[in-house]
C-alpha cells in the first residue's frame, strides 16, 4: 500500500499544471502577513490543530484584506464572498503558538480573485491553500464586476513575476 505522501505526490502530479498549488512555499512569498493566536480550544482529540482551523485562520486573512474599505474599496450595494477553498496540510500545528499566515492575489479576473495562503508555524510551512472570492451584488444574489478602483486595489497585493511583492508585515491603514 503506498504512504498518504506518496498517495498526495501522485495526485498532485496528475492535476492539470495551472491548477497546482507550490507544495512547499516561504513566507517571502506572500506579500502580505498575519498572524493567528492558536487556542487550546483549537485542538482536537489527537491532541494538534484541528483542520477546521486551518481554514478558520485562512478566512481571517482573507478577511483582513477584503472586509476593509480602507484596503479594498467596495461598493456598498455588494460584497466579497468565496466560491471555493482548497487547503493541502502538510504538517501539524500545536498548541500553544501563534500561526503566520501569508496571503497574496494570483489573479484578478472580471468579479473575482484568485488568492493563495500558506500558514507558517516556527517558520515551517504547515499548509497551504487557493481560494476563488468573488464579488456579489447584494440585491441580485449574483457576480458583479470588480470597480476598476477595487481591481487595482486587488493588484497591488499580487506576487511580482521574481517572487517578490510588496510585503506587508502590518495590514494596510493599520496602525503600527
Amino acid at each position: 500500500m503506498s504512504s498518504p505522501n506518496a498517495l498526495n505526490r501522485e495526485l498532485h502530479r496528475s492535476l492539470p499544471e495551472g491548477s497546482r498549488i507550490h507544495e512547499r512555499p516561504r513566507l517571502e512569498d506572500y506579500p502580505l502577513h498575519t498572524t493567528e493566536k492558536l487556542r487550546f480550544a483549537d485542538t482536537d482529540c489527537n491532541g494538534h490543530i484541528s483542520n477546521a482551523v486551518f481554514a478558520v485562520c485562512c478566512q481571517n486573512a482573507r478577511m483582513e484584506l477584503l472586509h476593509a474599505p480602507q484596503r479594498v474599496p467596495v461598493p456598498i450595494n455588494a460584497q466579497f464572498v468565496i466560491a471555493r477553498l482548497e487547503i493541502d496540510f502538510l504538517g501539524e500545528m500545536h498548541w500553544p503558538g501563534e500561526v503566520m499566515i501569508g496571503s497574496r492575489c494570483d489573479h484578478v479576473g472580471r468579479s473575482s480573485l484568485l488568492m493563495t495562503q500558506a500558514l507558517f508555524v516556527d517558520g515551517r510551512c504547515a499548509a497551504n491553500a487557493r481560494s476563488t472570492v468573488v464579488l456579489m451584488d447584494r440585491a441580485t444574489r449574483r457576480a458583479a464586476p470588480l470597480p476598476p478602483e477595487t481591481a487595482l486595489a486587488l493588484r497591488g497585493f499580487c506576487a511580482l513575476p521574481n517572487g517578490n511583492g510588496p510585503v506587508h508585515s502590518h495590514w494596510p491603514g493599520q496602525e503600527e
